[in-house]
C-alpha cells in the first residue's frame, strides 16, 4: 500500500501531496500534486528514489534535483520526500505516524 504526505507551506501559500510506492527492490516511485510550479518541475525530474537517495543527503538526487528545479532552501518538500520514502520503506513506523499525525517547524521570533 502506498504512503502519502501533505506539505502545507503557509508562508508561500502552496500545498503539495506526495505519494510513495515501493517497487519491491528498494526503489520508491513518487507522484506529486502541487500548486507550486517549482515543485511540479522537481516532480517531473524526480519520479523515483533509490535507497542511496533517501538514506543520505550528500549525493542524493532528492537534493540535487530540488536545486536544479529552482526550489528554495526553505522549502519543506525535499524533506517531505525523505519522510514519505522512509515511511514507505518501513524506516518510520506507520503506527507512530498515525499517532503523531505531523511534524512541524515553529517560528519563535
Amino acid at each position: 500500500m502506498a504512503s502519502k504526505v501533505k506539505v502545507d507551506m503557509m508562508l508561500c501559500s502552496h500545498e503539495t501531496t506526495i505519494e510513495a510506492m515501493d517497487s519491491g527492490d528498494g526503489t520508491i516511485g513518487l507522484r506529486f500534486e502541487s500548486s507550486c510550479e517549482d515543485v511540479m518541475h522537481f516532480a517531473s525530474l524526480l519520479t523515483s528514489a533509490s535507497v542511496d537517495d533517501y538514506s543520505k543527503i550528500a549525493g542524493s538526487k532528492i537534493i540535487d534535483l530540488a536545486e536544479k528545479a529552482g526550489m528554495t532552501p526553505t522549502c519543506l518538500v525535499p524533506a517531505a520526500v525523505y519522510n514519505v520514502c522512509w515511511l514507505e520503506a518501513g524506516m518510520i513506523s506507520k503506527n507512530l505516524v498515525k499517532q503523531k499525525k505531523s511534524i512541524s517547524i515553529h517560528f519563535i521570533d
